[in-house]
């Protein structure tokens, strides 16, 4: 009786609203098998649009029979009660129950693997008979999640863009450019092959400022973000992954630093939001244009995904202080990292003596002030008699300390690359492989991986045994890490230089130089590449912006985990001359 009472509310969404769906997904994506008539199909989708509700409120309501007490209940089937408000809102639209039933039918699938089995009070997955998986062999590292989660929103973000509903009417985003934009967004790139303003609907760009925040968080932080939020417990190993992922000891900072990242998510992006629709309103758009404006390219500055709605970027708004300079406060704060961040807080807020915070905020801090100043001042002087001529002593100071930030990976920009000098446009190569910092939803190299290279660069030449940043020793493991990191992330760009040389021999070395150093360190800044790229040149730019999110070091190691186990012999020094 038990198990029936916890599969019934499954199987009954299955039977009655599963077909409700399928039959939809058909008709939005134009694939109505021939069999079935136009006028059967619209008649079954009418009816099913008034079904769908009462389906759904059938399974809550046995849910409901079947918890313990109604805190049980409220805590287990809060997102069925969430979901059950706007459906009756609409009722009736077909479209509405469509995308909200399918929201529900996922999360009914999911919950496969938390339903425990009948005399256990232990939650196994829906394939494990008699204690043993089916596959006892197949286990994923740390690593090999991260990979496969980004490739899993990747491939759901592409089927969505692919849509018709994603494309205003009488148009399509192909499969090759809805797999661009969704791994740009999902990498918080920021490249384009398509207008976001006019070859996206607002489903489309819906879609796509969705990708970029599950980008910008990481997948594993959203989902345990949710997990806490709907007051399920997580399982083991997704405690142990996101203790790697994020650096922390125990359960309780676990938990802590989880509420915080969504915390300072949303006050920082709220934030943004409102003052940019003001400053939006200020420049002459309309209220509510200028309220989706702030929200989306709030999001997309503390992202660091350098999306906007138009195709000049932010070049209309370059000398609008207001704008740009909130941009700019949105991609710093994104790149230091949320646990700087969480730092800084109680610096400000609970007096705490900022030479007393770690380590690591240390070098954030201290790395992140010095690039900005740096490339600053480079851009300054580098373009003061050519792309920002026209512009006053005060307008070139704005300009340059905006592009300065913005290649810590964010992407925007408010004068045309392409005016830059080849010497210029080399020079931010350098900043944009760097990159932001890590822990946060910047990419590059992170700038802890240049502070520890600077300083064993420094100590090997001072003949130094350790590397030390602010009188501490950093570990030999770490700067052996770093120095590999920074390797394998040259031999990837330099790799991928060559094969875009091959796939697009019509364009200028620097301009596809450019592009990939972009696209590794996912900034989104472009020298024209982009929407020239051909269908080989699209695909290779999309794997390359993919490796530069999830990271050079978690690839190799995800690639060469399986083998981690073997041959583990200690072999006798051997002594070679280096230099």
């Amino acid at each position: 009786m038990r198990f029936v009472s916890h599969r019934l509310p499954i199987f009954l969404e299955m039977l009655l609203n599963g077909p409700f769906i399928l039959l939809f997904a058909l008709q939005l994506t134009g694939r109505v098998p021939p069999f079935i008539p136009a006028a059967v199909l619209t008649q079954v989708l009418n009816v099913g649009a008034y079904v769908v509700p009462f389906v759904l409120t059938v399974v809550v309501g046995f849910c409901f029979w079947t918890s313990k007490n109604l805190e049980d209940f409220i805590r287990r089937h809060i997102f069925s009660l969430v979901i059950l408000l706007p459906l009756f809102v609409t009722f009736g639209d077909k479209e509405f129950a469509f995308w909200l039933s399918s929201a529900h039918f996922l999360s009914t699938i999911l919950s496969l693997y938390e339903q425990p089995e009948v005399g256990t009070l232990t939650a196994k997955p829906i394939w494990w008979r008699s204690g043993q998986p089916i596959f006892p062999s197949f286990r994923l590292s740390p690593a090999q999640i991260v990979l496969l989660s980004f490739a899993g929103v990747i491939l759901i973000g592409t089927f969505l863009l692919a849509l018709p509903v994603s494309a205003p009417e009488n148009q399509r985003v192909s499969v090759v450019d809805a797999l661009f934009m969704t791994t740009s967004a999902t990498c918080v790139t920021g490249l384009t092959t398509i207008s976001v303003k006019s070859n996206l609907s607002l489903f489309g760009q819906m879609v796509l400022l969705a990708l970029i925040q599950v980008g910008g968080l990481g997948f594993m932080t959203l989902a345990s973000s949710l997990t806490i939020l709907m007051g399920r417990s997580t399982r083991m190993n997704e405690r142990l992954l996101m203790q790697d992922l994020l650096d922390v000891n125990g359960m309780d900072e676990l938990y802590q630093m989880i509420v915080d990242i969504m915390r300072y998510t949303f006050f920082i992006e709220l934030w943004g939001a409102i003052v940019l629709a003001f400053g939006f309103s200020y420049e002459g758009m309309d209220f509510a244009e200028a309220l989706y404006s702030g929200l989306f390219h709030s999001i997309s500055a503390f992202c660091n995904a350098g999306f906007t709605l138009w195709d000049n970027n932010l070049e209309s708004y370059a000398t609008s202080p207001i704008i740009h300079g909130t941009v700019s406060m949105l991609v710093i704060l994104g790149g230091l990292g949320f646990i700087v961040l969480r730092e800084l807080r109680e610096v400000f807020f609970r007096k705490k003596i900022l030479m007393r915070i770690s380590l690591h905020s240390k070098i954030v801090l201290t790395v992140t002030a010095f690039l900005l100043l740096a490339g600053t001042l480079f851009i300054f002087f580098g373009e003061f008699l050519n792309a920002l001529d026209d512009y006053t002593l005060f307008e070139k100071v704005q300009i340059a300390f905006f592009q300065s930030v913005t290649l810590r990976t964010a992407g925007f920009n408010t004068i045309p690359l392409t005016s830059l000098h080849s010497f210029t446009a080399y020079g931010m190569m350098l900043f944009m492989f760097i990159g932001g910092s890590s822990g946060s939803t910047a990419g590059g190299i992170k700038t802890t991986t240049f502070a520890i290279l600077v300083q064993s660069i420094r100590s090997t030449l001072r003949g130094q045994r350790n590397v030390t940043i602010f009188d501490r020793r950093i570990p030999t493991s770490t700067v052996v890490k770093a120095i590999g990191l920074t390797f394998i992330s040259m031999i990837m760009v330099c790799f991928f230089v060559l094969i875009m040389m091959r796939l697009e021999p019509n364009q200028s070395l620097l301009t596809l130089m450019f592009e990939v150093v972009s696209a590794f360190g996912t900034v989104g800044l472009s020298l024209g590449a982009t929407a020239q790229l051909s269908v080989a040149g699209k695909i290779a730019i999309s794997l390359l912006m993919y490796v530069g999110r999830v990271g050079p070091l978690t690839m190799a190691l995800a690639v060469g985990e399986s083998a981690a186990g073997r041959g583990k012999f200690e072999y006798p020094d051997g002594r070679v001359l280096i230099g």
